[in-house]
């Protein structure tokens, strides 16, 4: 079985689950380092979703996490792939314009749609719940800290995820970089795209 044939299973997963919230996270973690030394060397012991999801491969395949990594890795890539980067010569201009979209989520309702989530009986600690947004919004609308200093939280954790975004691609030498400076409109950016792209399909 590949990895990208794996199927979870919720029921195994609940049980680890249950198991982590009663205080058993250590132990989980020892268990891991006993099965898999390779990937528990990689995780801190507090990470709960990484430390599960290595168990539920290994009780559900009989394989590591660390095998079934080097299996995908090996199996050539189907597809071609072309990867477009879209970055500002001026990191300060990309900032600026993720604290404006910040904004603009706020006007168009945000911290009322994470109200609304918590209100369903959404719970704070699921996982769609600690993305940037709606985790620094969960805590403030729940009485937590102040919404103006929640927004300025996302708006901080946005431009270090874009920072981090653009050191992981850097890393690739095959990305076609795209650098928006001054005065450059989207009609011009889409251009040189489908120019690059055009020269790929050759």
């Amino acid at each position: 079985q590949t990895f990208s044939d794996f199927q979870p299973d919720s029921g195994l997963r609940a049980k680890l689950q249950a198991q982590a919230a009663q205080g058993g996270l250590p132990r989980l973690w020892a268990d891991l380092e006993r099965i898999d030394p390779e990937a528990a060397a990689r995780l801190h012991p507090n990470d709960e979703k990484r430390i599960l999801r290595a168990l539920e491969v290994w009780y559900t395949t009989g394989k590591t996490i660390s095998q079934h990594n080097r299996e995908t890795q090996a199996v050539p890539p189907r597809y071609e792939a072309l990867t477009i980067t879209l970055t500002y010569a001026d990191r300060q201009a990309l900032y600026a314009r993720i604290d404006q979209r910040v904004d603009e989520m706020m006007e168009l309702g945000l911290a009322e749609e994470v109200k609304c989530l918590l209100a369903s009986g959404v719970s704070r600690d699921c996982t769609a719940m600690q993305a940037i947004g709606y985790k620094e919004l969960a805590a403030a609308v729940s009485g937590q800290g102040d919404l103006a200093t929640a927004v300025e939280e996302v708006k901080l954790r946005t431009r270090q995820y874009a920072k981090r975004q653009l050191t992981w691609f850097r890393r690739n030498p095959a990305v076609h970089w795209l650098i928006r400076e001054d005065g450059t409109d989207g009609e011009e950016i889409f251009r040189s795209a489908r120019q690059i792209i055009q020269e790929f399909d050759k």
